[in-house]
């Protein structure tokens, strides 16, 4: 397998959290030189937490998503910062979003979650005993809700529905198969 020839990279449009980017791109697989229009979304990394309390609770965050008009149960997480780090990123977000701190932190893994269109990636951690420090320290159109779940009923909350964001099955997949 070859990687495409990129011919052309045009900005097209900030979007807040995505620039929007218009490639020009040449098979390396055609004999003519023929290229093809691409449109890619530029985004920092994500991150995402799966935090577990010493009573083997996992912490989740109930949040609206304006893309599917409702509202989701989820693991925190969000954008690393420019210049922060992957793990200060991940105790940010968690403490931002739930109020939880932990001092055991463990990264799981990352996936890329949508590479036809998109150039990031998502990094995942596991953070156990999490201890609840404050209030979630929700800011701007963010506001969150904590929610606890037993460890054991992660499966069931996929499987009822409950959870149904992609990246979320995906971090609780991370943990399944390394803690097996």
């Amino acid at each position: 397998m070859k990687k495409w020839i990129i011919k052309e990279k045009e900005f097209l449009k900030n979007l807040k959290i995505f620039n929007l980017f218009k490639y020009k791109l040449q098979s390396p697989y055609k004999k003519k030189e023929k290229s093809f229009d691409f449109y890619v979304f530029n985004s920092p990394d994500w991150i995402n937490i799966l935090p577990i309390t010493e009573n083997s609770e996992v912490v989740f965050v109930q949040q609206y998503r304006a893309g599917t008009n409702s509202i989701t149960l989820e693991l925190p997480g969000g954008m690393i910062d420019p210049g922060e780090s992957v793990l200060s990123s991940a105790k940010r977000e968690l403490f931002e979003e739930t109020g939880y701190k932990s001092k055991s932190w463990r990264k799981l893994g990352y996936v890329h979650p949508n590479p036809a269109i998109m150039n990031n990636s998502c990094h995942t951690f596991l953070a156990e005993n999490v201890e609840l420090i404050s209030e979630p320290q929700n800011a701007g159109s963010e506001y969150t809700q904590v929610k606890k779940y037993p460890l054991d009923q992660l499966e069931s909350l996929i499987v009822k529905k409950k959870i149904s964001h992609s990246l979320v099955i995906n971090a609780i997949y991370w943990y399944k198969i390394i803690n097996k």
